[in-house]
């Protein structure tokens, strides 16, 4: 199987290093993988591959013209060049292979329908958990069962910060300045900590989950960046910790999925998920709950996923390609509003230290119809910012959302409320 490669960046270079690595001992499992090109921006991107026999050049075109080419890969991101690439090479009988979690959530319901008419293979292994066999685990794994509920941790960056405000107490700015010296967060961290990183893999899984296409841009999303060490602190006192968490199920005939962080038990499986490294959480109708865990990023991680796509197709020409019809417009989910969640909350409400305060503030809550399941106000140190917590009953979105409103206009309410939903 002749393979054209676009991008040598970290991912595409482990790609290469693992085929040049083992191409001779698959030959004996009956894989034959044979890279044939490489395509980047600029020559200077491709000297290291000089003198392999590779055909090296900066038009994408060389390789999607390209008629002894079977597989594309595409392994450079973004949105339209990447669709454009991706439309051409499927017009001109090419099996796509990508990492482009952004392009598959955005432009998947374009993309699959054009592969299923040419009889062709999208695979996308990659672009979901890094080196974690998630994607085949659903479209493959799982066929013995409905997933009923999905909770994951797909962002390494806001993991890797929240661990580290978890275990050493630091504050948000700083561990983010410490991760992006790292090198785990980018300059502009607003797409990992925001949640929308998240909410691109989220829509994946949860359209693979429930056989129906979920528009990224209609998931709910929030991030991490509003997160104190205050609040941590209180999370680790009610036994949990605080996960940013992007959350499938299927309720009825709609569909429940949501980007956020959560107040996650410390006995629940995704709780012991730390640093750098991603977790997806499952249950299905038959198999009960389920954890898978790893790397979710990184040069080798990435690239074995991609290897792994490569070798399901170098073993797999001649199957039937993966129906993929949860990827169409015409199959699209009906989402639940976010306004009609129930579940329970912890809220954060700094306040001056006066009298009745506290009265207001359960008052606004009761009038809502949110049940507190306990309160706590901790020991006054400034009289300007006295922290009241409330953990509540399992609530409706949109009464939260009154009540918060009701409680930040109190002339005593000295910050915005802080509201994490418990997992």
């Amino acid at each position: 199987m002749r393979i054209g490669i676009v991008g040598v960046g970290t991912v595409g270079s482990g790609v290469i290093e693992i085929i040049e690595e083992r191409q001779e001992l698959w030959k004996n499992q009956g894989i034959n993988l044979e890279i044939v090109a490489l395509a980047a921006k600029s020559m200077d991107e491709l000297v290291g591959f000089e003198g392999k026999d590779y055909k090296l050049c900066t038009d994408v075109n060389e390789i999607i013209a390209d008629p002894s080419i079977d597989v594309f890969v595409e392994l450079v991101g973004g949105y339209e060049l990447p669709k454009q690439w991706i439309k051409t090479a499927l017009e001109n009988g090419k099996h796509v292979v990508t990492a482009n979690k952004a392009l598959i959530a955005k432009h998947g319901a374009e993309l699959f329908p054009l592969a299923k008419e040419k009889s062709l293979q999208i695979l996308f292994e990659a672009a979901v958990g890094g080196g974690i066999p998630i994607i085949r685990t659903l479209q493959e794994g799982m066929t013995g069962n409905t997933v009923e509920h999905l909770s994951c941790i797909i962002n390494g960056t806001c993991n890797y910060i929240l661990s580290r405000m978890t275990r050493e107490g630091i504050s948000y700015p700083d561990v983010l300045a410490e991760a992006q010296k790292l090198g785990y967060a980018e300059a502009d961290p607003t797409f990992d900590v925001e949640g929308i990183d998240s909410a691109h893999k989220l829509a994946i899984l949860a359209s693979l989950s429930s056989g129906t296409f979920v528009d990224f841009e209609k998931i709910h999303v929030s991030g991490i960046s509003q997160i104190s060490a205050t609040d941590i602190e209180f999370a680790q006192e009610f036994g949990c910790v605080i996960k940013l968490l992007g959350i499938y199920s299927r309720q009825g005939d709609r569909v429940d999925a949501r980007v956020h962080a959560c107040f996650v038990p410390e006995d629940h499986l995704l709780a012991s998920i730390n640093g750098v490294l991603n977790g997806v959480y499952l249950e299905g109708d038959n198999l009960g709950p389920a954890l898978q865990t790893g790397a979710g990023a990184g040069k080798l991680p990435t690239a074995s996923a991609v290897v792994a796509d490569l070798a399901f197709l170098a073993r797999s020409q001649n199957r039937i390609p993966i129906p993929m019809d949860c990827f169409n417009e015409n199959n699209t989910a009906d989402l639940v509003p976010i306004n009609e969640l129930k579940t329970r909350y912890y809220f954060r409400f700094t306040t001056k230290d006066a009298r009745g305060v506290l009265a207001s503030i359960t008052s606004i809550l009761s009038k809502n119809e949110i049940s507190i399941e306990s309160i706590v106000q901790k020991n006054v140190k400034d009289p300007h910012k006295v922290s009241v917590v409330v953990i509540t009953e399992k609530v409706l979105e949109s009464n939260v959302a009154q009540a918060l409103r009701e409680i930040d206009a109190l002339e005593a309410v000295t910050e915005p409320s802080r509201t994490i939903r418990f997992l």
